[in-house]
């Protein structure tokens, strides 16, 4: 069921109940009236839909902070052969304070914020709001059994809960992306101050996970099913998001010397380990209740999220609830670009489906560090999109690779010739699979090293993701990580390959102090394939030797494919449409052109049937002829390497007019030598990436100076 219901009502209410350009309001006449609003459940539920339409809104979590907002990564990554400043590309660590993307987000969480504060004051004070308690019963140590008195949980505690658990998501993407922040919880027309101080990240997190520890305990468990999980917040939600708060507090972050405005590096709290602590308590709390499973295979949790199934009780903890031609651009920004020209009269295999951006992608380098019996490997990685005549098309040779976890193409019944954006495709933001590796990250830190349980928290997802050798690959596999870091390593290259898309990749190593290793690893990725192609590359050998791929023999420079009619593969759902079948996505191979495709598919057992152009569009001249199509890597000829290897992390390391590499420390460029004998030299006394971004130049001049950008904005 999908709870539509809430953009109807919460649409509406956010004419009632937000502000849109916060900092920037009239107190006066944004209050919303609580006893008009707030005078029985029903009109409480549809104010808080406000809240929640704050949340699906694509300039927050519908689109923008898993597309523009979601950094460049040894995992997610966006190709840009800018090779001067834009100052508004986030992604490739290029930003100013003007910069308009930046301000948008920056007033569209605070809108949000605003939100959530206005409905949290006006149900409190509200005369059907308390919160009370009840006779519960507890197991005491020697097992008799004692009655204390517990919160009692009503439906309205629980909207409270919701939106607090709400008004923590947006602050968290806040402490994400600027660290220290403006902070209140307040309503704007509780205190008339239209500009809260600037309040340390570690205080903010604080006063969030106490607010959200208390408020889980009047909330329900999804097991009770009381509301509609997991499209609507419970307990579980909220315990699972202490824990990423308290993750976020305790790992590393960067900062910058007390009124210096130009120096940065990355700092943890002194305490950090408390709040380690935390996140092993709240996740466990998840795990001990036992409500939820990864019984799903790793591919149908995506792929019902695409057909509008849902379902409680499995990976999805809380799945934001967008609707179809609302709002939401999951499986439009995701999955294979699928061309469609409204305006032809033709309705080719892709059409139903309507227009698909795929613009948000992973790195070419990625689907190579899968183990190659990993299911999710070749349903994540689409090596392939669609024409506006349906004819597949190949993405292996381009920087990047579609990230097929969401797709408008998986839907059964297609979303519409004319449609694009706005699919209604529900996006998982909290998954058992996340509090399942957050336990096991927390419990290694706690106890300096992994634990029985920390183990088999891992095993747990990895189990899911293996069909084949699941005592080599899964038991054996977590079970070599004896000490600490090996361990980390280990729980970092699950979230690694279990969270493509979903905005974790750059936060967990921000959160470890790795960011600037694997962006300045992932640049002479790109640079040593992109060199090798003018002759050999003196960084190959280091960058195999860091991924444990051999790129010389494994880096596909020459793709060979056929189309196929679609109708034997498990990683791609819809039927409707044609497919490649290729050779070689994961190895280089000498060319099978001199072989006849059928023959060649049937010799490897393969059920599939190779199919000309015609086939497909009916247009192609050349449509009787079935062979196999080359196409080319061309990132870099005769030594000259493309803009997107040079300037696609330009905020951070790039080339000079002399083909140096630079790198950015403290907001000045220097040269760096790479040590290809020493890989972990190279790491040493390494920069910190400047990902934080700039405080909107409106808001500080909105503040008459009290806000104040460092980190040499």
């Amino acid at each position: 069921m999908k709870l539509n219901k809430i953009f109807i009502s919460g649409l509406a209410m956010l004419a009632l109940t937000s502000c849109n350009d916060y900092l920037n309001v009239d107190p006066a006449t944004n209050a919303a009236t609580t006893d008009l609003v707030y005078g029985s459940e029903g009109e409480t539920r549809t104010a808080l839909y406000g809240v929640y339409a704050k949340v699906c809104s694509d300039g927050l979590f519908g689109n923008n902070l898993y597309s523009t907002f979601q950094l460049n990564s040894d995992v997610d990554f966006y190709a840009n052969g800018n090779e001067a400043a834009s100052g508004n590309q986030p992604r490739r660590f290029d930003v100013r304070s003007d910069a308009n993307n930046v301000e948008s987000l920056w007033n569209n969480l605070y809108s949000a914020v605003e939100t959530a504060n206005e409905f949290i004051y006006n149900l409190k004070n509200s005369s059907i709001y308390a919160e009370e308690t009840e006779d519960g019963a507890v197991e005491s140590a020697d097992g008799s059994i004692q009655t204390v008195q517990v919160p009692k949980v009503t439906d309205l505690t629980q909207m409270m809960g919701e939106a607090k658990v709400m008004r923590a998501m947006f602050y968290h993407e806040l402490l994400s992306y600027w660290g220290d922040v403006p902070f209140t919880l307040e309503a704007t027309y509780e205190t008339d101050n239209l500009n809260p101080a600037i309040t340390a990240r570690q205080d903010i997190s604080d006063a969030l996970i106490a607010d959200l520890v208390y408020a889980a305990e009047y909330m329900y468990s999804d097991q009770d099913n009381k509301v509609a999980a997991p499209e609507r917040i419970t307990k579980e939600a909220a315990y699972a998001m202490i824990a990423r708060l308290a993750l976020q507090a305790g790992g590393y972050s960067l900062n910058h010397p007390e009124g210096n405005t130009t120096d940065y590096s990355m700092t943890r709290p002194s305490n950090y380990k408390a709040y380690y602590q935390i996140a092993r308590e709240y996740t466990k709390k998840i795990i001990d209740a036992g409500g939820h499973s990864l019984n799903k295979s790793f591919r149908d949790v995506f792929v019902d999220e695409c057909n509008f199934i849902v379902t409680s009780g499995d990976d999805p903890i809380f799945e934001i609830p967008f609707a179809k031609e609302t709002n939401g651009n999951w499986g439009y920004a995701q999955g294979p670009t699928n061309g469609v020209d409204v305006g032809d009269a033709t309705d080719y295999s892709n059409s139903a489906w309507g227009k698909a951006d795929g613009g948000v992608r992973t790195s070419a380098f990625y689907r190579y560090q899968f183990n190659e019996k990993d299911q999710r490997r070749d349903f994540v990685n689409g090596l392939w999109y669609y024409s506006n005549q349906g004819l597949p098309t190949v993405r292996a040779t381009d920087y990047t690779i579609n990230n097929n976890k969401w797709s408008k193409l998986w839907n059964t019944n297609g979303l519409g010739k004319t449609t694009t954006g706005a699919t209604g495709i529900n996006f998982a933001y909290i998954r058992y699979a996340d509090v399942l590796l957050m336990f096991a990250e927390a419990d290694n830190e706690i106890n300096n090293g992994p634990t029985d349980e920390a183990r088999e928290a891992v095993k747990t997802v990895r189990r899911r993701a293996f069909a084949e050798d699941v005592a080599t690959n899964v038991e054996a596999y977590v079970d070599a990580a004896a000490s600490k870091e090996d361990f980390l390593n280990l729980v970092l290259d699950e979230r690694k390959w279990e969270f493509a898309g979903e905005n974790m990749r750059w936060k967990d190593l921000v959160r470890n102090n790795k960011y600037g290793e694997k962006v300045l690893m992932t640049f002479l990725s790109y640079w040593a394939i992109a060199e090798s192609q003018s002759g050999s590359s003196s960084y190959m050998d280091m960058i195999s030797e860091y991924d444990g791929v051999d790129y010389n023999e494994n880096f596909v420079t020459d793709v060979y494919s056929i189309y196929v009619k679609n109708y034997v593969d498990p990683n791609f759902p819809n039927r409707g449409v044609y497919m490649f079948y290729v050779a070689n996505p994961y190895k280089n191979i000498a060319s099978p052109t001199s072989t006849a495709p059928a023959k060649y598919l049937s010799d490897l057992g393969l059920d599939y049937e190779p199919v000309a152009a015609r086939t497909i569009t009916g247009l192609s001249s050349q449509s009787d002829k079935v062979a196999w199509t080359e196409n080319s890597l061309a990132w870099g000829t005769d030594g000259n390497i493309r803009n997107q290897i040079r300037f696609s992390l330009y905020g951070y390391i790039r080339t000079n007019e002399m083909d140096d590499f630079v790198i950015v420390r403290n907001g000045s460029t220097q040269k760096i030598i790479i040590n290809t004998d020493n890989i972990e030299s190279n790491f040493v006394n390494l920069p910190a990436v400047r990902y934080i971004l700039p405080i909107p130049e409106e808001a500080i001049a909105r503040s008459n100076g009290a806000y104040k950008n460092y980190y040499g904005y």
